[in-house]
């Protein structure tokens, strides 16, 4: 099958969770001890890799079925290492890139009784050298005998080859919150690639479990000591070697009381808080050593403070940067770490209004420039990955260079992928799902990309379709 050119770097996810419809292979049903399907070691010829990708070849499309258990806001793409996945409320489930090997896919949850609310999207971490899937779940554990219903989060170590577990935690609600209290949904998360340790922010789920633990919380935990802890009142934006930065405040007009927060993962104690005297402050995201904060208030005459705070995990340092856009509040920032030293951060949920580059080793400025520039389109970023910045501008994808924001043109490719089986037929890809227009990817390695394209025409069965792409150059 002939597959049409990328023309941008993107994040492959070529999974399918229990329930995605396209394939009989028998290879996509849950394994019956309820953990992970089993999955050979991939074998010659190796996937096609290039670091970091610049040009990709549409290789696979998952049709996601429609359940009353997910939606467009709950399903996740990632790509960990050669795995391309697509996560939900049911679990997640991993394929390799070039169909080497069998699929996996690992639930949720494990008791009937355990209802999962809301999922992270799928990060990639190293432990023991191998390539891991770290996710989390929030769950209502409805009880089971004599055991009270609680709120729980779970969180899991999956090796992204096979899928079997390397860690799990299950962190306990209830001692932080009260009897029966727990969460609905993830508001943020953070990781650190090297420790595979993880942070997610928990929005509250009713007005007494707000009022003891905050409107959002912390949950950290660590797969090499199997331990977890609840943060009160803190809403984390990054986590390097067990220490957590993260911002809390009432996030209302006129309290100033926005505060950017150091804090002891494993103990929960704050060390170290700076206030910023903002009237809003949330996280925007993380890279390797520094995690963001964007925050913003009115000043009158219908001028905005709206700044940007690098916050450097293990000291707590702060480099403060202003938006240039002041007539207008810019309600979020979303920013990606490219894994490596730069970071790039965006106004609003798609972007749109201003772009910025930092230095992630120093937390400064380095290039940015608004929606009003003469010369320029600020594009909707999508990934970032090892000095390239992945993006969507309104007519095609896009690639920038991280460290100094200017664009880059896309290669010629080098090769073609050459698999012993053909990706765009195994598995239960069915390349009719894929509407021929090649968008930017959500998660990349140096193996690939994916992305979640909406279901083209008048087709009803599907609630999403998972592309996923090789690299070319």
């Amino acid at each position: 099958m002939k597959r049409p050119m990328a023309v941008v770097g993107v994040a492959t996810a070529a999974v399918l969770l229990a329930g995605c419809g396209g394939s009989d292979d028998k290879s996509d049903s849950k394994p019956e001890s309820g953990d992970s399907t089993a999955a050979a070691t991939p074998s010659a010829p190796a996937a096609a890799s290039f670091d970091p990708p610049k040009a990709f070849v549409a290789m696979s499309a998952f049709g996601v079925e429609r359940t009353d258990k997910d939606n467009q806001y709950t399903l996740k793409s990632g790509m960990v290492g050669q795995s391309s996945l697509i996560a939900g409320l049911t679990g997640v489930t991993g394929r390799n890139i070039a169909a080497q090997g069998e699929p996996w896919t690992v639930p949720s949850a494990a008791a009937p009784t355990t209802e999962t609310l809301d999922v992270t999207a799928p990060m990639g971490v190293q432990l023991d050298g191998k390539d891991v899937v770290a996710i989390a779940y929030v769950q209502n554990d409805k009880g089971n005998g004599t055991q009270k219903a609680k709120g729980q989060v779970v969180f899991q170590w999956l090796n992204a080859t096979d899928g079997k577990k390397v860690a799990e935690v299950t962190a306990d609600l209830t001692p932080a919150l009260g009897a029966g209290q727990g969460g609905d949904n993830v508001v943020s998360q953070g990781y650190d690639a090297a420790t595979g340790q993880i942070v997610v922010g928990v929005g509250a789920d009713g007005e007494e479990a707000a009022k003891k633990g905050g409107e959002v919380f912390t949950v950290y935990a660590d797969p090499k000591t199997q331990k977890s802890n609840v943060i009160p009142f803190v809403t984390p934006a990054g986590v390097l070697n067990g220490v957590v930065a993260g911002a809390k405040g009432s996030n209302r007009e006129g309290a100033a009381d926005g505060t950017i927060v150091i804090a002891d993962g494993p103990t929960g104690k704050i060390t170290k808080q700076t206030p910023t005297k903002q009237d809003y402050l949330k996280p925007a995201g993380s890279g390797s050593k520094r995690a963001y904060l964007a925050s913003n208030s009115y000043t009158g005459n219908d001028k905005y403070n709206n700044v940007l705070y690098s916050v450097d995990i293990a000291g707590g340092a702060v480099v403060q940067t202003k938006s240039q856009v002041v007539d207008e509040q810019v309600s979020t920032f979303t920013c990606w770490g490219d894994q490596a030293k730069a970071v790039v951060c965006t106004s609003g949920e798609s972007g749109g209004k201003e772009i910025i580059g930092f230095d992630d080793t120093t937390g400064k400025k380095v290039w940015g420039y608004t929606d009003k520039s003469a010369s320029r389109d600020v594009p909707a970023v999508t990934a970032a990955y090892h000095g390239i910045v992945y993006a969507q501008s309104e007519v095609q994808p896009v690639l920038m260079n991280a460290a100094t924001g200017a664009d880059v043109s896309t290669p010629t490719a080098t090769s073609m992928p050459s698999h012993s089986k053909d990706p765009s037929t195994t598995n239960g890809s069915d390349m009719s799902l894929y509407d021929g227009k090649l968008k930017s990817p959500t998660a990349v390695t140096k193996y690939g990309g994916a992305y979640l394209q909406a279901p083209s025409g008048s087709n009803y069965d599907f609630e999403s379709i998972l592309i996923a792409l090789a690299p070319t150059a």
